[in-house]
C-alpha cells in the first residue's frame, strides 16, 4: 500500500547522501561531479550554522518562511529510477505525437525540504511535472540516441495535492486531494533564464508589481538537488513563484459569502496572441488539456468542472465597444481601473517584451461578480536582459502609445483594450501619474533594491553552485549582461522623466 504524508522526524544529521561519479550538462558545458556533494551541517550561512540537531523542526513550514529571501532553502527531489525513467518516457513519446515535450503527466517524488530556519520536511508522494512553454520545455537529460549522457534544466512544479491511482473518497484520495505544503497545493520551480548572471531579475520584477500595489505571486530562491536512486544531481538554483491558481485566489481575493470563488482565466499566446479582441477562434477560449496537443489562450483555471465562460465574454464584448466617447468610463464599471494602469506604468518601466502590453501574452484575468482583475505573470524578459526585439530592450519606447514587439504581425489596434485606453485622456492621467510616481528620486523603481537582493541570494547560494558543480546558473555577476541592471534602471527613469517633461508633467 502507498504511503500517505509523513513529515519525519529526519536524524541527528542531515547529511546528502554522497553520489556516483557521474556527468552533468549544461547547454555548453559538462561537468564532473565529485563523490561527496555537501554536508548540510557544515553549510554556513553567514557564518552561521544551518542546522543543529537541537534547532531542527519537522513541522509544515510558513508560507512567510518559504518566502523570505533571508532563508536559504534547499529541496531534495528523490526519484525512482522507473519513475524518472517515465519522466522522460511521457516526454518523448508526447513530443512525437504532438512536436513538443510540454507533456504535464505527474511522477510521483518524495522531496526533503531544509532551510536555515532549523526547518527539515521529508514529504512522501508529491507530484512532479515539468512546466515551460514550447521553446523552453526541454528534457532533464541529455542523449546520444537512447543513452543518457548529462541532466539539464527544466522547470518544474510540485503538486502536494496529487491523488496519483487513489480511488475517489477513498480515505488515502482525500487525506492527498486536501493536502497542503507552505500553505500552498502546488509550488513552482523556474530555472533562471540564460545569460541572465544578474539572477534576481524576475524576482524583482514580481517585487516592483507588489510594490506598486499590483497582486501577483511571491517569489523566493532554492537550491535543488535530484536524488535518483541515490545517484544525485545537483540541479542548481530556482526561483520560487506562488502558482496562480484556486488558493491564491482566496489569499488575496477571499471566498465569496457561499464559498465560492471565481473564474480565473490564464491568458497566454497560444493558439493565437490573447489580445482581447473579438472574433477569437473558438477553441481559443476554454479548459486546456495537454493531450489535445495545444493550449487554450484564454483558459478557465478555476470552476472547470461547471465551466460557465459568459463573464469572460461579456468582458470581451464590453473591452471591444471602442466606438463611443467615454471608454474609460465603461471599462472602469468592471475592470479595476486603478490596478491595471499601475500594472500598465511598472510593465512600462520594467520593459519586459514578453507581456500584455508588448505581445499580448502572460497575465491572468480574475472575475468574480462583475469585477475583473488584472495579473500579470512571467516576466523573466525583463529589466534588460532577455528577449530583445526593441534592440536597447524598450529604453527608447513612447510612454504614452502602444508599440508591441510584433513578432508575429498583428495591427495595434488589435491589442484593443490598451490601445484604446492609451488614447483616453482620463486613462492617460492616472497612468503617466503613476509613471512619474515611480521613477521620482524616492520612487519604488530604484536600482538598490536590486542590488540588495543581488548580493543577498549571491551570499546565501554563490559557493555552494560552484562548489558542487550545478547546472544552470555558475556564477553571479551585475556586469556581464548586453546593460547592467544599474544602467538599465538610470536610463528607464532618465529617459521616462524626460519624457513626462515634454508632456508638461512633473
Amino acid at each position: 500500500m502507498k504511503k500517505i504524508l509523513l513529515i519525519l522526524v529526519l536524524g541527528i544529521t542531515v547529511t546528502l547522501f554522497a553520489c556516483d561519479r557521474n556527468t552533468t550538462t549544461t547547454s555548453n558545458q559538462v561537468t564532473t561531479l565529485g563523490s561527496d556533494i555537501v554536508d548540510f551541517n557544515t553549510k554556513t550561512n553567514q557564518g552561521t550554522e544551518i542546522l543543529t540537531t537541537e534547532e531542527t523542526n519537522t513541522d509544515d513550514v510558513a508560507y512567510e518562511t518559504l518566502f523570505d529571501d533571508s532563508v536559504y532553502k534547499r529541496f531534495v527531489i528523490s526519484f525512482s529510477t522507473e519513475n524518472f525513467m517515465k519522466l522522460i518516457d511521457d516526454m518523448e513519446n508526447y513530443y512525437d505525437e504532438f512536436g513538443s515535450y510540454r507533456d504535464n503527466t505527474i511522477q510521483e517524488v518524495d522531496i526533503t525540504y531544509t532551510d536555515s530556519e532549523g526547518n527539515v520536511m521529508t514529504i512522501n508522494e508529491v507530484g512532479f511535472r515539468t512546466k515551460g512553454n514550447v521553446f523552453s520545455r526541454v528534457l532533464p537529460v541529455v542523449k546520444d540516441g537512447d543513452t543518457i549522457v548529462g541532466y539539464q534544466q527544466v522547470s518544474f512544479q510540485l503538486e502536494f495535492n496529487e491523488t496519483f491511482d487513489y480511488v475517489n473518497n477513498s480515505t488515502e484520495y482525500e487525506s492527498l486531494k486536501s493536502r497542503e505544503v507552505f500553505d500552498l497545493e502546488q509550488l513552482n520551480f523556474k530555472n533562471i533564464r540564460s545569460g541572465d548572471y544578474g539572477v534576481v531579475t524576475e524576482a524583482i520584477a514580481y517585487d516592483l508589481y507588489k510594490e506598486a500595489g499590483v497582486i501577483t505571486s511571491e517569489t523566493s530562491f532554492a537550491i535543488v538537488y535530484f536524488d535518483i536512486d541515490g545517484v544525485v544531481v545537483p540541479y542548481g538554483l530556482f526561483l520560487l513563484q506562488e502558482p496562480i491558481d484556486d488558493v491564491f485566489v482566496e489569499r488575496y481575493f477571499g471566498k465569496n459569502q457561499d464559498g465560492t470563488i471565481g473564474d480565473l482565466y490564464k491568458c497566454t499566446w497560444q493558439t493565437e496572441p490573447a489580445t482581447l479582441k473579438s472574433g477569437y477562434q473558438s477553441y481559443s477560449l476554454g479548459v486546456s488539456d495537454y493531450m489535445e496537443g495545444y493550449r487554450r489562450t484564454y483558459a478557465l483555471k478555476t470552476n472547470k468542472d461547471e465551466a460557465d465562460f459568459s463573464a469572460f465574454t461579456t468582458f470581451i464584448n464590453t473591452v471591444n465597444q471602442t466606438n463611443i466617447t467615454n471608454y474609460y468610463d465603461l471599462i472602469s464599471t468592471t475592470l479595476d481601473m486603478d490596478a491595471f494602469a499601475k500594472a500598465m506604468a511598472m510593465g512600462f518601466l520594467i520593459g519586459s517584451a514578453d507581456d500584455f502590453r508588448s505581445n499580448a501574452n502572460n497575465y491572468y484575468l480574475y472575475f468574480n461578480n462583475g469585477h475583473v482583475y488584472y495579473i500579470p505573470f512571467d516576466m523573466d524578459n525583463a529589466l534588460g536582459v532577455g528577449w530583445n526585439p526593441y534592440g536597447d530592450y524598450g529604453l527608447s519606447l513612447d510612454i504614452d502609445a502602444l508599440q508591441p514587439s510584433n513578432w508575429y504581425d498583428y495591427p495595434n489596434s488589435d491589442m484593443v483594450l490598451i490601445y484604446s485606453l492609451l488614447q483616453d485622456q482620463d486613462f492617460l492621467d492616472v497612468y503617466l501619474a503613476y509613471l512619474n510616481q515611480y521613477t521620482s528620486t524616492d520612487g519604488i523603481f530604484d536600482y538598490l533594491e536590486y542590488s540588495a537582493r543581488f548580493s543577498l541570494i549571491q551570499s546565501l547560494y554563490e559557493s555552494e553552485i560552484q562548489e558542487n558543480g550545478h547546472l544552470g546558473v555558475t556564477f553571479f555577476s551585475m556586469d556581464d549582461r548586453w546593460i547592467s541592471p544599474m544602467s538599465y534602471y538610470t536610463a528607464k527613469k532618465g529617459e521616462v522623466q524626460n519624457q513626462l517633461a515634454e508632456l508638461g508633467i512633473q
